[in-house]
């Protein structure tokens, strides 16, 4: 009976696992068709999965004279996820929460800079959820 007990919480959380894993496939989904066709990925997926008031950051550089498009998805439904984007010294540089939550934001950098980008889910629309962001430069 131990066994069985056993084998069954393992086939449980096998499930439980996978279903994330699949609804984080399909936000990333999503987030990719909010980067569109005129930019190109940066080749990372930044994901978190996030519960009520936890926050996810992420670090990147932003290269001098480049456009970039930050796409947001938590779920399947937009605007749920706000993000930030900060400098190393935390300066806030953009906040999509100043914007309705977009689901993404364009960018222009003049100098190349290191920066930090955080994501927390808007507690009025959501309590739980995988978070997927994009980073994307204009073609």
């Amino acid at each position: 009976m131990k066994n069985l007990r056993l084998v069954l919480l393992l086939l449980c959380s096998s499930f439980l696992g996978f279903n994330s894993f699949a609804q984080c496939d399909s936000t990333a989904t999503l987030a990719a068709k909010a980067l569109g066709q005129d930019y190109i990925s940066d080749g990372q997926v930044y994901r978190a999965l996030l519960f009520e008031d936890q926050e996810a950051e992420f670090h990147t550089t932003f290269f001098g004279g480049s456009n970039y498009r930050i796409s947001s998805y938590l779920g399947l439904v937009g605007e749920q996820l706000v993000f930030t984007l900060e400098d190393t010294d935390g300066n806030v540089l953009f906040s999509n929460a100043d914007h309705g939550n977009s689901v993404y934001w364009d960018f222009e950098f003049e100098h190349t800079i290191d920066a930090k980008v955080k994501a927390h889910i808007d507690l009025t629309k959501q309590k739980s959820g995988c978070a997927v962001l994009l980073i994307g430069f204009e073609r």
